[in-house]
C-alpha cells in the first residue's frame, strides 16, 4: 500500500499539515504487511498554483498511485478528483508518525464530509459552528480586556458565534499537570474551534496546531471589539518565548 501524508516538514516527525491542497510537503509511505518499508518526502506541486490548489494536488497523488492519504480536510475539487482516483482521505492530526501507527491499526476516520475551500481572508466569521477562546484580564462580559499573555490570564471566555453567547470562567488552569497541557484542559473545559491569543508560547503554539485548532490574532482590546472585526483576525504564528 502506498500512502500520502500532508506535512509541514520533510520528516516523519513533521506535524501534519490540516491544509491538503496548500501543505508544503507529502511524506509517501510504502507500507508491506502492516510495516514501514520506505518513507519519501517531496513537494506538494500544488502549494505553487495560484488557484486549483487541491486539484492540483489530488491529480499529483494519482500519477504517484498513491490508495490512501492522511490530512486534516479537503475542499471540493480535490474531494472529486480523489473520487474518480479511488483514493481515500483520512483525517488525523498530531506527528505524522503518530498518524501512520493509526492508521494501521484502523484507528483513523475517513473524511466523508467537504470543508470549504480556503479564502485569503482566512474568515472566521462565516463559520456559525465557531467557538472563540479569549484569555481575559476581567470578567465583564463583552467588555472584559483582553490579556497579553495566553496561560496566565485571570480569567477565560468562550464566545459561540451562532448563538452570541458569551460565557466567561476563571483560569483554573494546572501547569504542573505531566497528563494534560493547559491546551488540553482548556479543550476538555470549553471545546473551543478557535483561540485567539496576543501572546503565546511556542509549545502552546505547536499543540494547538497538533490539535488542529485554528490560532488568530489582531490588535484589540476586548472581546467586543475582536468580535466586531472577526473577518480581520489574522493567524498566529509569533512565539511570545514563553
Amino acid at each position: 500500500m502506498k500512502l500520502a501524508i500532508s506535512a509541514e516538514e520533510d520528516t516523519i516527525e513533521s506535524l501534519i499539515d490540516q491544509r491538503f491542497g496548500r501543505c508544503k510537503y507529502f511524506l509517501i509511505v510504502k507500507l508491506e504487511n502492516d510495516k514501514i518499508k520506505e518513507i519519501t518526502p517531496i513537494e506538494n506541486e500544488g502549494a505553487v498554483q495560484g488557484h486549483g490548489a487541491g486539484l492540483k494536488a489530488a491529480q499529483q497523488m494519482g500519477n504517484l498511485k498513491i490508495d490512501a492519504i492522511i490530512t486534516g480536510s479537503l475542499g471540493p475539487n480535490s474531494t472529486t478528483v480523489l473520487d474518480k482516483l479511488g483514493i481515500k482521505a483520512f483525517h488525523a492530526s498530531g506527528i505524522a508518525k503518530d498518524a501512520i501507527t493509526k492508521f494501521i491499526k484502523n484507528e483513523l476516520k475517513q473524511i466523508d464530509d467537504i470543508a470549504q475551500p480556503h479564502s485569503n481572508t482566512n474568515s472566521i466569521a462565516e463559520t456559525k459552528s465557531e467557538r472563540i477562546f479569549f484569555p481575559l484580564l476581567d470578567n465583564n462580559g463583552l467588555d472584559s480586556e483582553i490579556s497579553q499573555h495566553f496561560g496566565h490570564a485571570p480569567f477565560f471566555g468562550l464566545y459561540d458565534v451562532e448563538k452570541k453567547e458569551l460565557k466567561i470562567i476563571e483560569n483554573k488552569l494546572n501547569h504542573t499537570d505531566p497528563a494534560k497541557s493547559p491546551i488540553d484542559q482548556i479543550q476538555d473545559a470549553v471545546n473551543p474551534t478557535t483561540i485567539f491569543s496576543k501572546g503565546i508560547g511556542g509549545r502552546a503554539i505547536e499543540i494547538i496546531a497538533q490539535k488542529g485548532l485554528s490560532l488568530k490574532t489582531g490588535d484589540y482590546t476586548t472581546i467586543k471589539e475582536a468580535i466586531d472585526n472577526l473577518d480581520k483576525l489574522v493567524d498566529q504564528n509569533t512565539n511570545c518565548g514563553h
